[in-house]
């Protein structure tokens, strides 16, 4: 009668582990902002590069944007985000670069607020 009940105990600590692992899993990819369907992204120049933050723009290039301020570079442009970035993001980029952000969440404010999910900086030379 011993060994029965250690088997069955030992089956049931088996499938609450493997339960365990699945919901642990099934939640991870949930939370996983680069598995979101939903991810909008934006192609534009970085207009402005502060510690971990830049500022996107679309539609402008640095000739239109140096030497400019913040309110100057805005004025007529429909899409601007400041992006949040890692510190490995961060190193990649720099000023007047053509990137492509991708990210999940934005601020409705203008230019709005969004923290990247990726960052790729676009060779203009791929584009020609």
């Amino acid at each position: 009668m011993k060994g029965k009940k250690a088997v069955l105990m030992i089956v049931a600590i088996a499938l609450v582990s493997i339960a365990a692992v699945v919901i642990s899993i099934s939640v991870f990819f949930q939370n996983n902002q680069t598995q979101n369907d939903n991810a909008s992204w934006i192609e534009g120049t970085v207009a402005k590069k502060e510690d971990a933050r830049i500022l996107v723009i679309s539609g402008k290039d640095e000739a239109e944007l140096k030497d400019l301020t913040e309110e100057e570079m805005l004025e007529g442009v429909s899409e601007a985000i400041w992006f949040s970035l890692s510190i490995d993001q961060a190193k990649r980029v720099s000023e007047f670069d053509k990137v492509r952000i991708s990210y999940s969440r934005v601020s409705d404010s203008f230019p709005g607020k969004a923290s990247a999910t990726s960052v790729r900086v676009i060779d203009e030379e791929s584009q020609n």
